[in-house]
């Protein structure tokens, strides 16, 4: 397994495609905290609550700067999982680790356990990136909550990690390019709309605990629980729903795409 997980980070690091995508997630990090919180550093403090806003604190902007982020990453992470799934298939380079006695379980895990790491770039990435423009541009003087933010942090890694099994699963399953972008993009659409649903839902009536929960297996309703979660406002209740059901698509989607694999031929 050790070989296996050390042969899938050569990969990684040797491609240039994921420094890329690693570049633009920091970027859009960097953007996105700007558009966030750069409003109030640049006005004054009269002109700025004269167009009727509150200032926001650095732990209110970094907070609203991650869960926006989480999207952009996730359509980030869909290109990458993608990419490096299917590029074993439509080389034919996948039969080099099996023909020399690897198991398509350890082969499926090798994978996994460096998705799971480059979802944890990405979050790191992105982490620095929403907060740099507070380094540069406003000094930290409100009370930062360390502790929630970082659970924020990692819940948001939890719901990388779940899409990303997911993905990696259409991909092992379908096997064709074309065919895993046509599911994953019609999956995203779909997400955008219960997002959306859920959203408004949520602002006029009480959305029913279990429907809620079972929602979290897309990415949109589930991100809303970052922010919740790093401002220490978050349902204990819900976010254990949340970790349920994430855990519960990431051991299904994994034991659907090793079935897969054992039962085709490469």
């Amino acid at each position: 397994m050790f070989n296996t997980i050390s042969s899938e980070f050569y990969k990684l690091r040797k491609s240039t495609g994921f420094w890329i995508m690693i570049f633009i997630a920091g970027v859009l990090a960097i953007f996105t905290s700007l558009m966030f919180g750069l409003l109030p550093i640049i006005l004054p403090n009269d002109d700025f609550a004269a167009m009727g806003l509150q200032p926001a604190s650095v732990s209110e902007i970094l907070n609203s700067a991650m869960s926006s982020n989480i999207s952009n990453i996730l359509f980030i992470l869909v290109g990458f999982t993608i990419v490096f799934i299917n590029s074993d298939f439509s080389s034919g380079t996948i039969r080099n680790p099996l023909a020399i006695g690897i198991s398509r379980v350890e082969y499926y895990f090798g994978k996994l356990v460096t998705v799971l790491v480059t979802c944890a770039a990405f979050v790191i990435v992105t982490t620095l990136g929403t907060a740099l423009p507070y380094f540069l541009f406003e000094p930290w003087g409100d009370a930062f909550s360390f502790l929630p933010f970082l659970s924020g942090l990692a819940i948001g890694y939890l719901i990388l990690v779940t899409q990303a099994t997911l993905f990696m699963a259409v991909a092992l399953i379908m096997r064709k390019l074309g065919a895993t972008l046509g599911i994953v993009i019609g999956y995203l659409v779909l997400d955008m709309i219960i997002g959306g649903f859920v959203m408004v839902v949520a602002m006029t009536a009480e959305v029913n605990p279990v429907i809620r929960g079972l929602l979290n297996i897309f990415p949109t309703p589930a991100a809303f629980y970052i922010g919740e979660v790093s401002a220490g406002v978050a349902d204990v209740g819900n976010v254990i729903l949340l970790i349920a059901v994430s855990v519960g698509v990431i051991v299904v989607m994994s034991l659907f795409a090793i079935r897969s694999l054992s039962k085709k031929d490469v």
